[in-house]
């Protein structure tokens, strides 16, 4: 199977905009295979009916988890949280990756890490040096948007330690994966992807590195049943 393409999201949404606040400390960010450049524009490729169906289940705040059949190293194994999408384009993280680079390290003038465990997750091959937040709150954290459920998405070293203060649950990403127009419709259409709705137990699991184990036979079953 052909490796995904890795797109730069070049649009005004506001979800794009959050991963130009936060700049990890040099050096810190975690080392990822890919080279983040732009691959150029796919085939189209014609879905079947019951993958068109697939296709028309994208939006943000749902899961993409990686086919058996993906071997792009970048992206074998893996469950993505949409974090937007749109005619534009997509923007997720992939939340099942975790590094060996503490939090700290990589933000090291944050001092309220420096008590806690948290690691860096491998979000994605595209701007590797920013970092993007996930969050479960009941109160919306500041400069945050909402992608489902309780969960916010931020750039915030703000929404960062007033989430730590009030005991949230977060998650930190370096870098994200982006599709251009069209671009993951088309990798849905081929099979790439199972699509399902996000579960916040799952992104903020203590077990993230089982994630994909644990969704891939729940959502390609579902798959199975469209067709």
């Amino acid at each position: 199977m052909t490796s995904l393409a890795c797109h730069p999201r070049q649009s005004a949404v506001t979800f794009a905009a959050l991963f130009s606040v936060v700049l990890l400390a040099p050096g810190a960010a975690p080392a990822l295979d890919a080279d983040g450049e732009a691959a150029p524009k796919p085939h189209r490729v014609t879905a079947s009916p019951h993958r068109e169906r697939a296709v028309a289940q994208l939006a943000k705040g749902k899961f993409l988890v990686a086919s058996r059949d993906l071997h792009d190293p970048n992206f074998a194994e893996t469950v993505i949280l949409l974090v937007d999408y749109d005619r534009e384009g997509a923007l997720g993280v992939v939340v099942n990756r975790p590094s060996d680079v503490a939090l700290i390290e990589a933000l090291p003038e944050v001092n309220e890490l420096r008590k806690r465990k948290d690691v860096v997750f491998l979000g994605g091959p595209v701007a590797r040096d920013r970092m993007l937040l996930l969050v479960r709150t009941r109160q919306q954290p500041p400069q945050s948007l909402r992608v489902f459920d309780r969960v916010f998405a931020s750039g915030s070293l703000t929404a960062l330690r007033k989430s730590m203060a009030r005991g949230d649950s977060i998650r930190a990403y370096a870098g994200y994966t982006g599709w251009g127009p069209g671009q993951l419709d088309m990798e849905v259409g081929r099979g790439d992807w199972f699509i399902g709705p996000a579960d916040s137990n799952a992104v903020f699991s203590d077990r993230p590195t089982a994630m994909w184990d644990d969704l891939i036979e729940r959502f390609s079953g579902d798959w199975a049943s469209l067709q």
